[in-house]
């Protein structure tokens, strides 16, 4: 067994607008030879334990349609994945998202010592939980019980991930100490549909 990091892409449709949510994970519990099953495992963990809450942060807007794991700690790495239906699987947080390409963003705040922190990009928020163009109390406790079970740690398959910071120049992995959010909602660039993407 290894501690390796993986990284999950979570996918989804902002009405017909793609949007992505990186986060990385690591484990102590994989096997070098096998990456098909520590993503499957990631996937199938973050379904079971942190799906629901990721989905309460969003509006119905909103449908996650897959969740995406690979290996960036140790190359090369198979990539897993799993579907959902188009709006099977839907924010329940209000009804309508904030306006398109704009999106909160939440800062991953590393243990001492780190050089970077972590960012993730909110796919969205809902309308009612802007306030003067800031994130609401309410919606930065929901966000706050989805990254806290996240940092706790999620299991499937014998295998207990954390969330991390990784670093893709310097291919270190830190431990999260705290998060902090972003004062005001704002436009990102990163938002645009890669090729290939579903």
């Amino acid at each position: 067994m290894a501690s390796r990091t993986f990284q999950l892409e979570i996918q989804g449709l902002l009405v017909a607008s793609y949007r992505e949510t990186v986060l990385h994970f690591a484990s102590p519990d994989t096997n070098d030879n096998d990456t098909v099953a520590a993503g499957e495992s990631l996937c199938s963990a973050f379904d079971s334990a942190a799906r629901t809450q990721f989905l309460a942060t969003l509006p119905a807007a909103y449908s996650l349609t897959r969740l995406t794991a690979r290996r960036v700690s140790l190359k090369p790495s198979a990539t897993t994945c799993k579907f959902y239906g188009i709006s099977a699987q839907v924010g329940t947080r209000a009804t309508d998202g904030a306006g398109q390409q704009t999106c909160p963003s939440v800062f991953l705040v590393p243990t001492m010592g780190t050089k970077s922190g972590g960012r993730i990009f909110w796919p969205t928020i809902p309308q009612a939980d802007l306030v003067q163009n800031s994130p609401s109390a309410g919606w930065q406790t929901v966000v706050n019980t989805f990254i806290a079970t996240l940092v706790a740690g999620i299991t499937a398959a014998s295998m207990t991930w954390t969330l991390v910071v990784y670093s893709r120049k310097l291919n270190t992995t830190a431990n999260i100490t705290s998060h902090s959010f972003s004062p005001v909602v704002g436009f990102i660039g990163k938002r645009r549909k890669p090729v290939g993407a579903v």
